[in-house]
């Protein structure tokens, strides 16, 4: 069974969840430095709460849950190496909240870049959204400066909100506009919008 490709990029694509794919998931979701970087690695998932955890996702009307495959090619298949989340959103407002997920072994190769973008374009231009925000621990600069290369906004910090090893640290909330992305990526110069 192949992914359904629902966004199409250069190198991967969004695609909705497969079974066949919970232990990956309930991989990365256990991998204590993958969860350090967003204040979740406290949390314990086996493959049965991963799958009941897809399928309050998918069974949500104010929640996404995509998976980041990489496009195969005639020597090797196509293969998921990242989990990109939508949630809380607000169709009302306009408004959401977005969560990035990459296996290690894909991280600082753009993929992250990539997969930031597909999931702005999904927010802004398939649902309508007019507002992403994110949060991010303050140590973890390189995704902070990634976010940032995209236009997302320091919009406040809680303080002292993050405890780990004897060392506390501030969760970083930033955010984008639907028109910020948009002219960024040319929208409105090709439509010739204002």
């Amino acid at each position: 069974m192949h992914y359904l490709n629902k966004l199409d990029g250069n190198r991967i694509f969004l695609s909705l969840s497969r079974k066949e794919d919970l232990y990956l998931y309930n991989d990365w979701l256990n991998d204590h430095e993958i969860n350090l970087t967003f204040g979740r690695s406290h949390i314990v998932f086996n493959e049965e709460k991963q799958a009941e955890y897809i399928e309050d996702y998918n069974n949500s009307n104010d929640k996404f849950f995509l998976v980041i495959v990489k496009k195969g090619n005639a020597n090797e298949d196509e293969q998921a190496i990242g989990i990109g989340l939508l949630y809380d959103v607000d169709f009302v407002h306009g408004k959401g909240t977005l969560g990035l997920l990459l296996d290690k072994s894909f991280q600082s190769k753009g993929y992250g870049k990539e997969s930031t973008n597909l999931l702005l374009e999904f927010a802004f231009n398939i649902l309508n959204l007019n507002n992403v925000m994110l949060y991010a621990i303050d140590f973890n600069e390189k995704a902070i400066a990634m976010y940032e290369s995209f236009g997302f906004k320091t919009i406040g910090h809680r303080r002292e909100a993050y405890p780990i090893n004897n060392k506390v640290y501030d969760e970083v909330y930033m955010d984008i506009l639907k028109k910020e992305f948009n002219l960024r990526q040319g929208f409105f110069k090709e439509y010739d919008v204002y």
